[in-house]
């Protein structure tokens, strides 16, 4: 259901400022827009955003350190107060976490530039003479290079003019070429035309050998003090869960100042601007009540052209549906919430797609126990708790089909059982694709129903009726007709009034879509190209042709894995059959879970798509933008009073 949503102006003294900001803070109860003649305190807000930033910094930096987070650990419950005293010590540490970390940058940075001047000289290593002093000679040019292997006897004919000696072996060779000064420029020209590489010495002093030990020296020593100060970070570990929750502090305190920066100020009195849901006005009020009476409340409906942020409220099923929903897009405030409807189709074509007791009941249990432990909240809460009705649904299309496990249940109860209650899949895949066609078309019909009431409830019956019931004349017609011809044993009064029923939507679309134009052949010509549009739902209900395909998938691969495993037991060895069973048990765990993982993932995402495209595409209003309530927006720690 979405929330009517107030315009709230609030009017108060200057001094009471401070004290009803953080008075409405833990209700998250109102969203405070900016005023046009706001006076930014920009000193404060980059003050509270460098805080933030300095905390966020030093929990990267200890990522790797402090103890780890249990999977099932909820949140710590800490008070405001709590949080808000260890900031001072908190941003101490940043600070010395921030030294730390510029130290580790400044010498890795220094043990690269080492490490890469000690290979360029290591084919130098033989060289005798100091780098810097050797070509300090007014009647000889010395020119270092490197030369391939191949070229080097090609020195050997310049002899009269050069001299030459080698410094190390391999394709790419160190040579240090000598000639009279008067000869630089044609021996030069002469080296540019081998496959010759220039090389300048690094301004070192000594010769190449001693240059690389004095560097892998000090190499050493920085490798040293890198030690020392890794493990000055892994002890500063100990500080994690305390930089956690100041760094909650901080964003409340900044979110706050940010409240703050946005209203209107004059010297005496503060005005903020801002959104209220209707249910929370009495909650809005009593809190600046607690603070003081001097104050001017004024709640009034939107105005035309302010558009409020979407908010919506369900009960205890529907809410985590609310993030399916989100992905897509929040509802428009003038429209409808569509969670409702679609959540228990979520739920139906979700379990459709795994179809499997056994892996149903694993998902079940699985986000049962994390929800109870972990106590997940927002967007991946939601979502956790989605996957705990698709366990459900999936545990029961298990039984309907007959599968646990990817076995069937004949080969768990023998062949006298109930199962599969409905279709087995694998015996039967004509009649579960209609099964999945079927349940298509009830939820496309059902999309456009509430496009039926959509336009009732705004007076605009004509489009209810001729655009809209139009369609589900055409479909439901369509398919009695076809009924007939397909299925053996379906009276042809079905198939006529499956026949009737088409042409009178169809008629209707004809004579009716293109009401609003007076000539009559321009309107049939609009019903003719909205009568085209029977092809785009003969496209969305083959879409639902991936239900079957998926729980097809997801039985064949556990079947699959069952079977490979089965070969491992069978050796008529005992000990080879005791080792495979081992293996085996270990390989269907790793892989029944594995195939779980992937096949939950597919069906969320299809599913949704099914919602998105399918459904939503029939009626539902997006474009909403979401409630951010001046509110308690931490990230490692729950905010108890």
């Amino acid at each position: 259901m979405i929330v009517q949503m107030k315009r709230l102006t609030l009017v108060a003294h200057k001094t009471d400022e401070r004290a009803i900001v953080d008075a409405l803070q833990p209700l998250g109860a109102v969203e405070v827009q900016k005023d046009e003649s706001a006076s930014f305190c920009a000193d404060q807000l980059a003050a509270a955003e460098t805080r933030v930033q300095k905390l966020g910094d030093a929990l990267n930096v200890l990522k790797p350190y402090g103890e780890k987070q249990g999977l099932l650990a909820p949140q710590p419950e800490r008070t405001l107060a709590q949080i808000s005293s260890e900031l001072p010590e908190a941003l101490r540490h940043s600070e010395e976490l921030a030294h730390c970390q510029q130290e580790l940058q400044r010498i890795r940075s220094e043990m690269e530039k080492n490490t890469s001047l000690i290979e360029s000289l290591r084919p130098w290593e033989a060289f005798p003479a100091d780098m810097q002093t050797y070509r300090k000679s007014k009647a000889v040019r010395y020119f270092p290079g490197m030369i391939e292997a191949a070229d080097v006897e090609k020195l050997d004919e310049q002899s009269d003019a050069i001299e030459y000696q080698l410094f190390s072996e391999g394709a790419q060779r160190a040579a240090i070429v000598a000639c009279a000064a008067e000869d630089a420029k044609s021996v030069a020209a002469f080296l540019k035309s081998l496959n010759w590489t220039d090389v300048a010495f690094p301004k070192l002093p000594g010769t190449p050998k001693a240059a690389m030990e004095r560097l892998e020296k000090e190499n050493a020593a920085l490798q040293a003090e890198h030690d020392r100060l890794m493990q000055q970070l892994a002890g500063m570990g100990e500080y994690k869960s305390a930089i956690e929750s100041a760094y909650d502090a901080a964003v409340i305190e900044r979110d706050r100042i940010q409240a703050i920066a946005v209203m209107a100020q004059t010297n005496a009195t503060f005005e903020m601007h801002g959104w209220v849901p209707v249910d929370r006005v009495d909650a809005v009020r009593k809190a600046v009540e607690s603070v003081t009476d001097a104050y001017y409340l004024d709640v009034r409906d939107p105005e035309e052209g302010e558009i409020p942020p979407s908010v919506v409220r369900n009960n205890k099923f529907n809410t985590p549906f609310e993030e399916v929903t989100n992905l897509y897009s929040r509802p428009d405030p003038r429209g409808i919430d569509a969670t409702p409807y679609m959540a228990p189709f979520y739920v139906l074509l979700f379990g459709l797609m795994l179809s499997d007791s056994g892996y149903g009941l694993i998902l079940t249990l699985f986000c049962w126990i994390y929800t109870k432990f972990k106590k997940p909240t927002g967007m991946f809460g939601g979502i956790v708790r989605v996957l705990f009705w698709g366990g459900i649904s999936t545990m029961i299309w298990g039984l309907l089909v007959g599968t646990c496990f990817g076995l069937d249940f004949d080969v768990i109860f023998g062949t006298n059982n109930l199962f599969p209650l409905i279709v087995d899949p694998m015996e039967n895949p004509i009649g579960m694709l209609i099964l999945c066609f079927g349940l298509g078309v009830l939820h496309i019909l059902f999309g456009v129903c509430i496009k039926i009431k959509m336009s009732f409830d705004t007076g605009d019956w004509q489009t209810a009726i001729f655009d809209n019931l139009s369609w589900i004349l055409i479909i439901v017609g369509l398919i009695l007709y076809g009924a007939t011809a397909a299925v053996a044993g379906v009276p042809a009064l079905i198939g006529t009034i499956g026949l009737i029923l088409a042409v009178v939507g169809a008629l209707m679309l004809l004579l009716f879509k293109g009401r609003e134009k007076k000539n009559v052949f321009s309107r049939t010509i609009s019903g003719l190209g909205e009568l085209y549009q029977v092809t785009s739902y003969l496209s969305d209900i083959l879409s639902y042709a991936r239900l079957f395909a998926l729980g097809i998938a997801t039985g064949v691969i556990a079947s699959v894995f069952n079977d490979l495993c089965g070969m491992l037991m069978g050796s008529s060895n005992i000990i080879l059959r005791i080792l495979g069973i081992a293996v085996a048990l270990a390989l269907l765990v790793a892989l029944h879970l594995f195939n779980i993982a992937i096949n939950t993932l597919g069906a969320f995402v299809h599913c949704a798509r099914l919602q998105y495209v399918e459904f939503y595409g029939k009626f539902y209003e997006a474009g909403g933008r979401k409630f951010l309530p001046l509110g308690y927006n931490t990230k490692h720690v729950k905010i108890t009073e």
